[in-house]
């Protein structure tokens, strides 16, 4: 029989609403440290008391469930199980794999504490709410965790990185410096052709001459020289800042066709 007071507590239900104003609110107002690992902290006391509601068998050894839930959950060994499930499911999940999330283990005594003796918990629980209207918004909150604010966002499993739209970095380099400096990474940029000429097809276009006479017959109604426009396209090509890496490795993930400008 499942104990109700399980999720019904002050403890469990502080920590969700926790959760939910960090993941939500807080990293993005008062990005740093403490709100990077906030949650971590209450997830590893809330998850274990979750896990006995939903398995009354495991009793206080959930604790220990968790424990190996959030570690598989922090490890890169995750990765190809996050992938699976955002492609079915329309609530996608993401996580940063940061191997100081694991202190947060340290922690777990105390919910173990509490879940062997859970007379404590009874104490302090609400007797009269339905433990439905605690339990689907708990599990929607812990699906629906935020990285926090960033000038970029990142899906992994599709290698899609985003920068905000003034997103921008000052380097105390020159442009040949930046280039060599990745060569030697062994990171290949090249200028972004595509790019290049989608921006400056306007131009392109102006290049040519309109023959208004030949609308209504078979002649050719727009003229221009190939080598002309090749002449030009070469030219933006090598004046452009625009720049592409093809694929870039970052651990054991990959990002591709990810464009910049150096200026």
């Amino acid at each position: 029989m499942r104990n109700r007071n399980l999720i019904l507590n002050y403890l469990f239900i502080s920590c969700v609403v926790i959760l939910f104003l960090n993941d939500h609110f807080f990293k993005f107002q008062y990005t740093g440290w403490f709100t990077g690992k906030l949650s971590d902290v209450v997830g590893i006391i809330l998850l274990p008391m979750l896990l006995m509601y939903l398995f009354p068998k495991l009793k206080q050894y959930s604790v220990f469930v968790a424990g190996f839930l959030f570690t598989f959950w922090k490890s890169p060994y995750s990765e190809n199980l996050i992938q699976f499930y955002n492609t079915v499911s329309p609530i996608p999940l993401h996580r940063v794999v940061d191997y100081t999330d694991l202190l947060v283990l340290l922690l777990l005594p105390i919910p173990y504490m509490l879940l062997k003796n859970t007379r404590i918990i009874d104490h302090f629980a609400f007797k009269k709410i339905n433990p439905s209207f605690v339990l689907l918004p708990s599990m929607l909150i812990l699906m629906s965790t935020s990285t926090g604010s960033r000038y970029f966002s990142y899906v992994p499993y599709s290698g899609n990185l985003n920068f905000n739209n003034n997103a921008s970095f000052e380097i105390n380099k020159s442009k040949n410096e930046v280039l060599s400096e990745l060569k030697k990474r062994n990171i290949i940029v090249a200028k972004d052709t595509a790019r290049i000429i989608s921006i400056n097809t306007g131009r392109f276009f102006g290049m040519g001459k309109f023959e208004q006479k030949n609308l209504y017959n078979n002649e050719k109604f727009y003229h221009v020289s190939d080598d002309s426009i090749k002449a030009v396209a070469f030219k933006m090509i090598e004046e452009s800042s625009e720049y592409k890496i093809s694929t870039l490795q970052l651990g054991d993930q990959t990002i591709w066709d990810v464009q910049f400008a150096m200026y």
